[in-house]
């Protein structure tokens, strides 16, 4: 088990009262699952996925990623944890627009004990697994937008992390980029025995996933679909 929740809530207070964002979520992920969290806007989604990366603190409950205790931890030891543990993919791509493809890669390495060019060798093999070895040297805007995500999955994995949080990974593609970038995320999930966590909105890219989440007002509309938890 990779991941663990229990009893995770999260409460807003609102000028009409109180919102439960979250309230009592509880599941199990195994290493090498491929998670899709799906539900309608404002279920929960997405603070959930920021809860995960300890990005928000909760109300109540716990979070445990590889035995860390994500709900207690100061905010110096999540940044670490988060450094070493996590890769973000996010629906804007995120890229800084002056650096190239591979600058940008290599920017998660900026604190690195590694020697500048390891750094180098290691984001340009990454680019060669997203197939854009081709491009390292393009800024953003020289890249479609299907090229700019893959540019930032291979950030997400500079770090060699255990686990990736995609936040509407294809959100501003087309259906045929979105395939790709689903595929692609696939392989990773397959190859390089990376655990995903995915918020979509898409019933496509839903399927994806081995293990299914689906969230109403905050809750957990059935126990998580998947095959014993396991791929």
């Amino acid at each position: 088990m990779i991941l663990k929740t229990t009893n995770l809530s999260k409460k807003y207070q609102h000028k009409d009262g109180v919102v439960n964002a979250l309230n009592n979520v509880s599941f199990e992920v195994n290493e090498g699952d491929f998670v899709t969290i799906t539900g309608a806007s404002g279920s929960g989604k997405t603070t959930l996925l920021l809860s995960l990366a300890g990005l928000i603190k909760t109300t109540s409950g716990q979070i445990q990623i590889n035995g860390f205790e994500v709900t207690t931890a100061s905010d110096r030891k999540l940044s670490d944890f988060r450094m070493m543990h996590i890769g973000f993919v996010m629906q804007s791509f995120a890229l800084i627009p002056y650096l190239t493809a591979i600058e940008n890669v290599m920017l998660p390495l900026a604190i690195s004990k590694l020697k500048k060019n390891q750094k180098y060798e290691k984001a340009l093999d990454l680019l060669k697994l997203v197939g854009l070895e081709n491009r390292k040297n393009h800024l953003p805007q020289e890249l479609s937008a299907g090229q700019q995500q893959r540019v930032a999955i291979a950030r997400a994995l500079v770090n060699s992390p255990s686990l990736i949080l995609a936040d509407e990974p294809t959100g501003n593609l087309d259906p045929s980029l979105s395939t790709d970038i689903l595929n692609l995320l696939k392989k990773i999930n397959r190859e390089e025995k990376i655990t995903i966590l995915m918020v979509t909105h898409s019933p496509l890219a839903a399927e994806f996933g081995n293990l299914k989440i689906k969230l109403s007002e905050g809750e957990l509309e059935n126990e998580p679909k998947g095959h014993n938890n396991k791929i």
